[in-house]
């Protein structure tokens, strides 16, 4: 009996502990493919499972743009948008075709150079104090700063001496715009200094002053001149800026061509032994007072070592409209006379007139 009740007593202890053990919501491991090699190592060393072949659900585009992209965002939300700064796209190894552009300048010797028309304007007294009688040799400062300002944007402003040296040159070393203009002043007034040179400074434009020596820094009211002249000082200060060049208009203002050999030859090298010691340059350009000269004049000039002549008449006549060409040399050349009463719009159209009528054959 009591063996009885021991396995009796045994059987219901062990269906008791059995019915309180809590059952196991784990999968049973795997089986390790390697005796001895825990199961849960080879799961992890195991070629990963293949990710399904279903595609994601794309992520929907934005409805705004980001600010500095330029291109629709990427279906890869890891990707970096494009922005403006893009690489920029190789040419094409066959470019497109394209029209050779004009040459702005011409080189010296070659045909072209050769008809290119250079117009030459002439300017005196620059003053508020003029009228009709005397508006051929006196413009007000207003008008002058409009006609620099004209010529500037319409032409490009040489130096006298340029076209000189372009004229003269036979190496093809010189070069010439294709749309020059010069400018020039004769008798070399105190408003040459005062009121010219400050506004050729600004705006760059070269110019020739042609002087009367014997009336250097001469006062208006001292029975001499009639307008006061610059000083031998001031034309030193233009002369070593390198935008103005200071040459000859002889002596005493006087017609050569009415005068004998002996006195030209005078009035023509005491200015230029004047000019060239008070101002250390070599002076070699002239221009005739009232246009008057002579084939005599013409050779003293050359003989004195003047290599440049500039020829002009007192009233606007028709040689004062007419322009230059290189072919035709530097020993005679021509300007426009610029009156009181011209405009920037006149003076503009009359440059356009005169380049328009010189014919070239």
């Amino acid at each position: 009996m009591k063996k009885l009740a021991l396995i009796i007593a045994s059987i219901l202890t062990v269906s008791i502990f059995a019915g309180f053990a809590p059952k196991s919501t784990e999968e049973p491991a795997p089986k390790s493919d390697n005796q001895g090699v825990p199961a849960w190592l080879n799961q992890a060393n195991a070629t990963p499972t293949p990710a399904p072949t279903e595609k994601p659900t794309p992520t929907p585009r934005p409805t705004a743009r980001p600010a500095g992209v330029t291109s629709e965002p990427t279906t890869d939300p890891n990707a970096t948008p494009e922005t403006e700064n893009k690489p920029t796209e190789q040419p094409s190894s066959t470019p497109e075709a394209t029209l050779t552009p004009k040459p702005d300048f011409v080189r010296a010797g070659t045909p072209e150079a050769e008809t290119v028309k250079v117009p030459i304007l002439l300017y005196h007294h620059i003053s508020d104090d003029f009228n009709l009688t005397n508006a051929i040799s006196i413009i007000s400062p207003r008008d002058f700063n409009l006609h620099m300002t004209a010529i500037k944007t319409q032409y490009t402003p040489i130096s006298l001496r340029e076209y000189v040296d372009f004229v003269n040159c036979t190496d093809g070393s010189k070069t010439l715009p294709t749309d020059p203009i010069i400018v020039t002043f004769d008798d070399g007034y105190l408003s040459n200094y005062e009121v010219a040179y400050p506004i050729l400074k600004k705006l760059e434009i070269p110019a020739t002053i042609f002087i009367v020596t014997d009336t250097v820094g001469e006062k208006s009211g001292d029975g001499k001149v009639n307008y006061s002249h610059f000083t031998w000082e001031q034309a030193k200060e233009m002369q070593d800026s390198g935008l103005i060049d200071i040459e000859s208009h002889t002596n005493d203002h006087v017609k050569l061509g009415q005068l004998d050999i002996d006195t030209v030859n005078y009035e023509l090298r005491k200015s230029k032994y004047q000019i060239e010691k008070h101002l250390g340059k070599t002076c070699d350009m002239i221009a005739y007072p009232y246009g008057s000269y002579s084939d005599e004049a013409i050779q003293a000039s050359k003989k004195a070592g003047f290599i440049a002549q500039c020829l002009v008449g007192d009233d606007a006549t028709d040689i004062d409209y007419e322009v230059n060409i290189p072919r035709d040399g530097v020993m005679n050349m021509t300007r426009i006379t610029v009156s009181g009463t011209m405009g920037n719009v006149n003076i503009i159209e009359l440059v356009r007139k005169s380049i328009a009528n010189k014919k070239i054959d």
